[in-house]
């Protein structure tokens, strides 16, 4: 069986990594594949990188895409996603790239497993040149073997909000089953990411499956200065996501022990008292409407926590300084 798998690389403004992911892709083992590029850019270098691919041998597997306008990166993934033809998804971001086995690889566990949401694995971490830097780290639990293929999919969500870390891996880690994704890419209980747009797609494919996690790394994830990763706005989206992705599984009955939803509404709490009014004053209020929802909702859920009581204080008076900081319209 050779089902179509959807390559989706949105891009802005990097030719020249855009042609070495754009390579990685045209050379995958497995052989039904579409390229699916959909570019932001504000100008033609990436337009005419990808020319220069389309009269290639494998040029007729790429379909391009020039934006008339920068959507922006959330609205060009899901761009990507709605123009996929093929019955399974991996995501390529721009400056990635993908194991030449990679599909081969990974496809085999997802067909015939409607079980199996997503398949992932271990990483290589490049420098802004390509030469690796390291493996990525192994994450707290166990992978797949071929006795165990599948890990819980409620289990590994429960430790990724526990830990606040995305131990799936970003896009270009993921192959997925198209079918599976019933909200747009980036979204969980109908909540739209800032941030962690991966995260909240990996947990909505895995609340009601399981995962598969293999040792060996098949893709390569660049680390370069242009990355947005350290800024302010990213830390405060990151965390607002969190926020969202805890309290929304929390509803979809995910957390079946109360003392570890109790531990982390604890944690997100403290972030949000230790940092909330200080965002608030550095981006000048731009985004107070935003943090003030956040340490609402943490102040409700605490109230109703007898544990958490002090927090719930804390957290109400500080919802009173920042609204005492909104600028007069």
């Amino acid at each position: 069986m050779t089902p179509l798998v959807s390559i989706l690389l949105p891009t802005f403004d990097r030719p020249q990594f855009l042609e070495q992911a754009l390579v990685s892709a045209l050379n995958q083992t497995y052989p039904h594949i579409e390229i699916i590029i959909c570019d932001n850019s504000q100008n033609n270098a990436t337009e005419q990188v990808v020319n220069s691919y389309l009269t290639s041998p494998n040029g007729s597997k790429i379909r391009y895409v020039r934006n008339k306008a920068n959507i922006g990166p959330t609205a060009n993934q899901q761009k990507c996603f709605r123009l996929a033809k093929g019955e399974y998804i991996n995501y390529l971001m721009d400056d990635d790239l993908l194991h030449p086995r990679k599909i081969e690889r990974m496809l085999p566990y997802l067909i015939g497993n409607p079980k199996i949401g997503l398949v992932t694995s271990l990483k290589q971490i490049i420098d802004h040149f390509g030469e690796p830097v390291r493996i990525s780290k192994t994450p707290p639990f166990k992978l797949s073997t071929l006795k165990k293929p599948a890990i819980n999919g409620q289990s590994l969500i429960q430790r990724m909000l526990t830990d606040a870390t995305n131990y799936i891996g970003e896009p270009t880690t993921v192959l997925f089953r198209k079918a599976d994704l019933l909200e747009p890419f980036g979204t969980f209980g109908g909540k739209q990411a800032y941030n962690n747009v991966d995260v909240a797609s990996w947990i909505a494919l895995l609340v009601n499956k399981d995962a598969v996690f293999l040792e060996e790394p098949l893709s390569s994830f660049r680390k370069h200065p242009t990355q947005l990763t350290n800024t302010l706005l990213s830390r405060m989206g990151c965390q607002c996501d969190w926020i969202d992705a805890t309290l929304l599984a929390k509803k979809q009955r995910i957390f079946d022990d109360s003392s570890t939803f109790v531990k982390m509404i604890n944690r997100l709490g403290k972030i949000v008292l230790d940092n909330f009014s200080n965002w608030n004053e550095a981006t000048q209020g731009l985004y107070l409407n935003e943090l003030l929802d956040r340490a609402h909702q943490l102040a409700v859920v605490s109230e109703k926590t007898k544990k958490l009581s002090s927090l719930a204080k804390d957290l109400k008076k500080l919802t009173q300084q920042l609204e005492a900081q909104r600028k007069p319209t």
